[in-house]
C-alpha cells in the first residue's frame, strides 16, 4: 500500500494505471492468478484434488486462498477471516471453473484471442475504464490504448518521474503479469457467457400450446369460498399405522427413496473456554488497573499511566466517530470526560473497559436523540389520528412521556424503553419523522406526525454533532495455556477410551458431556463447519474415531456411526416419514363420510356460509383472485381445489374435494377468464418472456446437474 501512496504523488496518469492494477488484483472476485506460479516445485506437483481427471495442485489452490484472503482484508480490515469457509469457497470456484472448461470443450466452444483483444481494446469493461477517467468522468481512451498495446511505455512514464531503473523494471514486469490476469478473467467471463447462451438456446424453446396455457393461468382469476376439513382433526391415536403397513408401502415405492453416498457421526464437544482461574485472573487485572487510576492524583498522571497500560495490555484507539454510532453506555461515559481524562471500569458484553477521551470535534452531520409513541392504522386512519391527538394532549400537559410510550405505543421495540430510539442521523428515518425530529427543539414534544406506519408523537431529548476519538483497554478472561492443555488432554483421553472399545454414549455419560448424532450427510456437507471432519467420515470405516479442533465448538471427538452407499435408503431411515404420510391418508379416508354429509347440507342451503352452524369448528374462508396453479393463501398447495375453482359452476356448492391435507367444500362466487383475443395479439411477446424466464434458470439447473454427475475428488485433508 506504501507503493500506491508513492505513485499517487507521482502522476495522475500513473494513478490511473495503479487503479487498474488495484481493481484487477483486489476486487475481481474470480481472479485466476494463473500467472503466479509457485517457485517451490513440491507445491507445484502436489495434487489436492481432481475434477473428472483434471488435477488441482496445491500451488494454485494456495495462491487462490491467499488472493481471496487479501481481498477480504481489503474490503473489511477489522473483520475476522473465516479460513475454513474461505478455503471452501476457493475450492468450489476452482471446481466450477474446471467443469465449465470441460463442458465448453465438449460443446466445441472456443474463445479466441481476437475476442479477448476486442473486449480489451474496443469495449473494455467498466472496471478497466474506471482507472482511466478524468475529473469529468470522460474515458481517456488514447492513454488507455497506449498502455494496453505497449506495456513498455509504462516505463517511460515512470522514468519521467525519476523512478529508479530497477523499480521501473519491476513495475513494468508486474504490469505485464497483471494484464495477462485481466485477459484470463475476460476469457473466463466470455466462456461462461457462451455456455449460458448454448444451454439457454436449447432450454428456452417454448411451444405455443404451453404459452397459451400459461397465459390462461396467469390471467384468469376466481373468487371462492372454501370450507376445509383438515386431517389434523383426527387424533393420531385413531389413525395408527402398523410397521407392516409402512413396510408394504416402502416395498411398493422403493424407487422414491434413493440415497447418495452418506455418513453419520456421533460427537462430543469440549468447548475451549476460560476456566474459573482464568476469570479470576482477569478480575485481578481489572482491580490492579483500577487501583492505578484511583491512586493517581491528576488527569495528566492518569493519562501517562493509561498510555503505558495501553502498550502492556494491547489497548486500541478508535478514530473520530459520531456519537450516534457509539454504544449508548459508552457514549454517556465519554461525553462526560475532559480530553485525556480516563474513565472506568465499565462493564460491557466484550469485557470490562477502561477508556480515555483522546479528542472531541464537531462533525458535519448532526444527530438527534428522540423518543416516540406510535399509533398504527389498524383501527382506521381517523380513529388512529384521534387517539394520537389525545395522547399528544396528555404529553403536553406534562405526563411522563416514557410511561405514555410504554402504555400506548405500538412499536414494541422502543415501547419497552419508554419510546427511546437512541441517536440517529439524517437518512435513517422516514422523511416526515426525520423533518419533525430535526426541526424540533430539545425537550419539545411534536405531533401527531403521519407516516406509512401510522401517527407518531415525538419527544426530542438531545441533539449532537459531536464526534469522539478515544482509546480503550478491554479486560476479559483469556484462555490460559494450562486451561487449553487440560481441555485437550480430556478430549484426548476420551478419544483413546472410545478407540479402545467404550461406546461414545457411555463416554459422554461418564464425562457428563452431551453426545450428538448427526443425520446422514453427503460428502459436500462440511459437518460442524469443518471439511476435515466430513472427509474423515468418508475416508474411514464405521467405528473410526477423530479428535479435531473446530472453530466455534472447541475440541471435537467424533465417531463414524454409519456408512451409506448409493442405492435405496433402508426402511428404518424412512419409517417415520412413511408412517406420517400414511397416517394423513388414513385420517382423510376417515373424514370422507363427514365431508359428504356437510357438503350435502350446504348444497341444500345453497351456500357454504352456514358451515359453522353445522359444526362450530368449521369456517367458510373467502379467497379472492385464485389462480389455477395450486396455491391457496393461508392454506398452502392444493391443486385439486384450484382446479375445482375453474370447473365448478359459479354459485353452486360443489361435492367435497379430496386434497393433500384433508377435504374441501368449494363454492365459486366469481370467475374471470383470460382475454384470449389479447393473447393472440401478444403471443410473440408472451413466448419471448417465457423463453427469457426459462433461460434464466436453465443454466443453473444444467450446471448443478453436471456438477452433481462429475467425479470430484477432494484430497485437501489427506496431505500429511
Amino acid at each position: 500500500m506504501g507503493a500506491i501512496t508513492r505513485i499517487r504523488q507521482i502522476s495522475p496518469l500513473f494513478l490511473a494505471v495503479v487503479a487498474v492494477l488495484f481493481i484487477v488484483f483486489m476486487v475481481i472476485q474470480d481472479s485466476s492468478c494463473s500467472t503466479m506460479r509457485s517457485s517451490q516445485q513440491g507445491a507445484a506437483n502436489t495434487v489436492v484434488g481432481t475434477v473428472n481427471g483434471t488435477k488441482i495442485t496445491l500451488a494454485e489452490y494456495e495462491l487462490r486462498v491467499r488472493a481471496m484472503t487479501e481481498r477480504q482484508k481489503q474490503a473489511n480490515p477489522n473483520a475476522e477471516v473465516d479460513d475454513e469457509a474461505l478455503r471452501q469457497q476457493v475450492w468450489d470456484e476452482l471446481v466450477n471453473e474446471i467443469i465449465r472448461k470441460q463442458e465448453a470443450e465438449k460443446l466445441g466452444i472456443v474463445i479466441t484471442d481476437q475476442e479477448i483483444t476486442d473486449v480489451m481494446l474496443i469495449n473494455p469493461p467498466d472496471y478497466l475504464q474506471q482507472g482511466f477517467r478524468d475529473s469529468t468522468g470522460r474515458f481517456m481512451r488514447d492513454q488507455y490504448l497506449q498502455l494496453m498495446t505497449d506495456p513498455e511505455s509504462l516505463g517511460n512514464i515512470l522514468r519521467s518521474q525519476k523512478m529508479p531503473e530497477e523499480e521501473v523494471e519491476r513495475q513494468v514486469a508486474l504490469f505485464k503479469k497483471q494484464l495477462i490476469d485481466v485477459e484470463d478473467d475476460i476469457r473466463k467471463f466470455k466462456l461462461d457467457e457462451a455456455l449460458r447462451t448454448a444451454v439457454g438456446a436449447t432450454a428456452s424453446v417454448v411451444s405455443p400450446t404451453y404459452a397459451e396455457l400459461n397465459y390462461q393461468t396467469d390471467n384468469s382469476a376466481a373468487d371462492i369460498k372454501v370450507v376445509a376439513l383438515d386431517a389434523m382433526r383426527i387424533p393420531d391415536a385413531e389413525a395408527k399405522i402398523s410397521d407392516d403397513e409402512a413396510k408394504a408401502y416402502y416395498e411398493q415405492n422403493k424407487e422414491f427413496y434413493e440415497q447418495k453416498r452418506g455418513r453419520k457421526i456421533k460427537y462430543m464437544a469440549f468447548p475451549i473456554i476460560a476456566s474459573g482461574k482464568d476469570t479470576a485472573a482477569a478480575i485481578d487485572r481489572s482491580k490492579k488497573l483500577m487501583e492505578i487510576f484511583t491512586t493517581l492524583p491528576t488527569i495528566e498522571a492518569k493519562d501517562s499511566a493509561f498510555t503505558a497500560e495501553m502498550v502492556r495490555l494491547n489497548g486500541t484507539t478508535k478514530d473520530f466517530t459520531s456519537v450516534s454510532e457509539l454504544d449508548p453506555n459508552l457514549n454517556t461515559a465519554l461525553m462526560s470526560l475532559q480530553e485525556r481524562e480516563v474513565f472506568g471500569p465499565l462493564s460491557t458484553p466484550e469485557g470490562t473497559k477502561y477508556m480515555r477521551l483522546d479528542g472531541r470535534r464537531e462533525g458535519a452531520s448532526p444527530v438527534v436523540r428522540a423518543s416516540h409513541i406510535l399509533i398504527n392504522l389498524d383501527g382506521g386512519k381517523d380513529s388512529a389520528k384521534a387517539a394520537a391527538e389525545k395522547i399528544m394532549a396528555r404529553a403536553k400537559k406534562g405526563e411522563d412521556f416514557a410511561t405514555l410510550a410504554r402504555e400506548n405505543s405500538k412499536d414494541p421495540g422502543s415501547a419497552m424503553n419508554g419510546g427511546d430510539l437512541g441517536f440517529f442521523a439524517k437518512g435513517r428515518m422516514v422523511k416526515p419523522f426525520e423533518d419533525a425530529a430535526f426541526g424540533a427543539a430539545i425537550g419539545s414534544v411534536v405531533g401527531p406526525i403521519e407516516t406509512q406506519f401510522g401517527y407518531h408523537i415525538i419527544k426530542v431529548t438531545d441533539k449532537q454533532s459531536t464526534e469522539l476519538k478515544y482509546s480503550e483497554i478491554t479486560i476479559k478472561p483469556t484462555i490460559s495455556t494450562a486451561t487449553k492443555q487440560r481441555i485437550m488432554a480430556e478430549a484426548s483421553r476420551a478419544e483413546k477410551t472410545i478407540e479402545a472399545g467404550t461406546p461414545i454414549d457411555d463416554m459422554g455419560k461418564q464425562l457428563k458431556v452431551k453426545v450428538v448424532e448427526t443425520p446422514v450427510f453427503q460428502e459436500t456437507t462440511p459437518i460442524l463447519g469443518s471439511r476435515a471432519i466430513t472427509q474423515f467420515a468418508f475416508d474411514n470405516d464405521k467405528g473410526s474415531v477423530l479428535r479435531q479442533e473446530t472453530k466455534g465448538y472447541g475440541m471435537i471427538v467424533a465417531q463414524v456411526t454409519d456408512t451409506r452407499e448409493p442405492g435405496i435408503k433402508p426402511f428404518e431411515d424412512v419409517r417415520e416419514e412413511i408412517i406420517r404420510k400414511l397416517a394423513i391418508r388414513k385420517k382423510i379416508d376417515m373424514l370422507k363420510s363427514k365431508a359428504e354429509q356437510i357438503a350435502s347440507s350446504l348444497q341444500s342451503a345453497g351456500s357454504v356460509d352456514g358451515a359453522n352452524t353445522i359444526d362450530p369448528t368449521l369456517e367458510a374462508r373467502v379467497l379472492t383472485q385464485v389462480r389455477n396453479n395450486g396455491q391457496l393463501q393461508g392454506i398452502g398447495t392444493e391443486y385439486a381445489v384450484t382446479q375445482a375453482a375453474y370447473t365448478q359452476p359459479i354459485g353452486s356448492v360443489g361435492k367435497p374435494v379430496r386434497g393433500e391435507r384433508g377435504w374441501y367444500i368449494v363454492q365459486v362466487t366469481n370467475r374471470t377468464a383470460a382475454d384470449m383475443g389479447r393473447f393472440a395479439s401478444e403471443k410473440t411477446a408472451v413466448i419471448q418472456n417465457l423463453a427469457t424466464r426459462t433461460r434464466g434458470t436453465a443454466y443453473y439447473a444444467w450446471f448443478n446437474k453436471v456438477r452433481e454427475n462429475s467425479e470430484i475428488k477432494d484430497e485437501r485433508n489427506k496431505r500429511n
